[in-house]
């Protein structure tokens, strides 16, 4: 990536951050009542200062009180806080061409450079497809690859799975702050990816609920940690199409998971074969696309 591409893609970071920051209704409340419960820790001015030096002045005016309150709320919620420059950030993340401006996590951060790979497919994928996807996790775990997806309903929340059964960690990317989990069914497998060592990451601050067009916005993350994207049964034109073409356009390998699906779960293996990705059935077979 040339130096002008990354950076309007920072630009591109940093303006999504700001128009989450600047409609967090909650931020609005909290500063209007300062309710800090007591002064901000020299962690968190700092950290609030990094941040104001890469935004112009005016945005410096309205956010520096606003950043200030989300940063101590995020440490009171044991969240850690990190930006393209901060020694944890993920350096496969720094080469998307819209790389997030700021990531709030929840977990072993280091876990994000050892090597990933996104599995992701539809919310209504039926059971035997699940069941497939899980043992495809828990196999591409026990091979010691970190399975990443977006605790979402259906093939998310499979993958995920998959890499508990195999007691290996697994990283969710999720479309909501980190004081909450959508969809609520999901809390018990949120807690448990955090006791296995697991990671649970968002660009958008606490606070902020699940809207609609967050999701299709972090599947960039989602595609730019992974080495490769995995994808499982899906329509086409969906959101794991979107996933699938990010991983194409930055780069990264992609798979099609298609173990003689039928009616609409094919579908989309169908048509990302036809653009060019490879096929992979099972967890060795991933491995020596990876490795060829």
């Amino acid at each position: 990536m040339d130096v002008t591409s990354r950076s309007e893609g920072l630009r591109k970071g940093k303006e999504g951050f700001l128009f989450g920051m600047a409609h967090l209704a909650e931020l609005d409340s909290l500063s209007r009542k300062r309710r800090l419960r007591e002064e901000p820790r020299e962690e968190v001015v700092r950290a609030r200062d990094r941040i104001l030096a890469d935004l112009s002045r005016p945005e410096r005016d309205v956010l520096a009180e606003r950043l200030l309150i989300l940063l101590d709320k995020a440490e009171r919620l044991g969240l850690k806080m990190m930006h393209p420059g901060h020694p944890d950030y993920p350096s496969r993340l720094g080469t998307l061409s819209a790389p997030p401006f700021f990531l709030f996590v929840r977990g072993d951060a280091t876990i994000l450079d050892r090597p990933l790979v996104a599995v992701v497919g539809a919310r209504e994928a039926g059971r035997e497809s699940l069941l497939e996807v899980t043992g495809l996790s828990k196999n591409l775990s026990e091979a010691g690859l970190v399975v990443v997806s977006g605790l979402a309903r259906g093939v998310d929340a499979a993958a995920h799975r998959g890499a508990l059964e195999a007691k290996r960690p697994t990283v969710a990317v999720v479309g909501t702050g980190l004081d909450r989990v959508y969809p609520p069914e999901n809390v018990g497998l949120a807690r448990e990816i955090e006791r296995t060592g697991g990671l649970i990451l968002s660009e958008y601050p606490p606070g902020s609920g699940p809207d609609g067009w967050h999701f299709p916005h972090r599947n960039r993350i989602v595609a730019g940690l992974s080495l490769a994207v995995i994808a499982g049964p899906h329509r086409r034109r969906s959101g794991t199409y979107v996933t699938a073409r990010i991983a194409l356009e930055e780069g990264r390998e992609l798979l099609v998971f298609d173990r003689g699906a039928r009616g609409w779960e094919c579908e989309g293996p169908a048509l990302l074969e036809g653009e060019g990705a490879k096929r992979a059935g099972s967890a060795m077979e991933v491995m020596e696309a990876l490795l060829s």
